[in-house]
């Protein structure tokens, strides 16, 4: 997306905050308190009213009368979200096979890698910055911003239903967690047929791979949801603040 936070005091601050939305360490609802963070920052408010517009432009921020509250989680949004995400992701994909350059092929490539030296060593939080870094580089390669934004704003939206989900599951290594490894290697297998197909130019092969690569996802997830739920029978919690790292890749 296109970033509207000016200077170097409203790049931090937007950069923090937006962090620990996405990490949950403000938890859905959370009122985002300005005198706080200016005193936290040494800055005044304008920056952060600033990073609070952009947030909000992300969907990860909202406006709730004359407070901005971090955006809530609703797990029942789920299939409306994975219709937007795979329908945004089978256009950028398609997109990219069509317009891609050489240098995009390269990033593309890059995050890639970036990702799979993750699944060994990596925690959940870093795995999951890098397959939005991966995806998003895809989306670039299509040339339009606006379905690479609205896709960005699903990705960080499935990205936060995911660490709500899987934030208070154990050690995020893969090495002690065989279902684990099984979902991490089957995304890195359905990530270098993406980039096969892009480089490629094959349309039609990306584009049966988006759906392909968002049912993964997704079927976790949901997997994920109703065993807790059966579990406590009661509904899932959606302001979950743990420093666990989330499973998910």
């Amino acid at each position: 997306m296109n970033r509207i936070v000016k200077g170097r005091d409203g790049s931090k601050v937007f950069t923090e905050l937006r962090q620990d939305i996405l990490k949950l360490t403000l938890s859905p609802g959370t009122v985002i308190d300005e005198a706080s963070i200016a005193t936290r920052h040494s800055v005044s408010r304008t920056p952060i009213r600033e990073a609070i517009i952009q947030l909000i432009s992300e969907g990860l921020v909202i406006r709730d009368r004359r407070v901005a509250r971090v955006a809530p989680l609703n797990f029942d949004d789920l299939p409306r979200i994975y219709d937007a995400l795979v329908m945004s992701s089978r256009i950028v994909q398609r997109l990219a096979a069509e317009k891609r350059t050489e240098t995009d092929l390269a990033e593309i490539e890059q995050r890639m890698r970036e990702f799979d030296a993750l699944c060994d060593e990596g925690n959940g939080v870093q795995r999951q910055d890098a397959n939005v870094a991966f995806h998003m580089s895809i989306a670039r390669a299509g040339r339009n911003h606006f379905f690479s934004d609205f896709y960005e704003r699903m990705l960080l939206t499935s990205s936060r239903l995911s660490r709500a989900c899987f934030s208070s599951e154990g050690n995020s290594k893969g090495q002690g967690n065989g279902e684990l490894k099984q979902h991490l290697t089957e995304t890195t297998r359905q990530h270098r047929l993406i980039f096969e197909a892009i480089r490629d130019r094959d349309v039609e092969a990306a584009d049966r791979l988006a759906v392909e690569h968002q049912n993964l996802s997704f079927t976790r997830l949901k997997v994920a949801i109703f065993s807790r739920a059966s579990e406590s029978s009661i509904n899932m919690p959606l302001n979950l603040a743990s420093n666990k790292d989330p499973q998910n890749g």
